[in-house]
């Protein structure tokens, strides 16, 4: 998660071994990134096409207390309210009265 959120290089297998892979910054799980020329090469002999990386951020299904309370607040720094029971359509609803 902090790797999506902050930018991070990660290692990528591949056809040919592993290769170290640029996350920039903000990336949001599902988001796909190509790796030119690692594919599976052409059948005509025309080098490799690309390999595509999808990403997924994992959330932690627990936390330490520390851990709760840095994410409260970041949470209320964002302008976001952590206790607040809202669903994502309620808050969506809000934005448009």
């Amino acid at each position: 998660m902090s790797k999506a959120i902050l930018g991070a290089e990660i290692e990528v297998p591949t056809l040919n071994g592993k290769v170290q892979m640029k996350i920039t910054a903000g990336t949001q799980s599902g988001r796909i990134f190509r790796l030119k020329g690692k594919g599976i090469p052409d059948l005509h002999g025309r080098g490799c096409g690309d390999e595509l990386v999808r990403v997924t951020v994992e959330i932690p299904k627990s936390l330490t207390p520390q851990q709760r309370r840095l994410i409260e607040e970041f949470a209320r720094i964002s302008g976001e309210d952590p206790t607040s029971k809202d669903s994502f359509t309620d808050k969506i609803k809000k934005a448009f009265k």
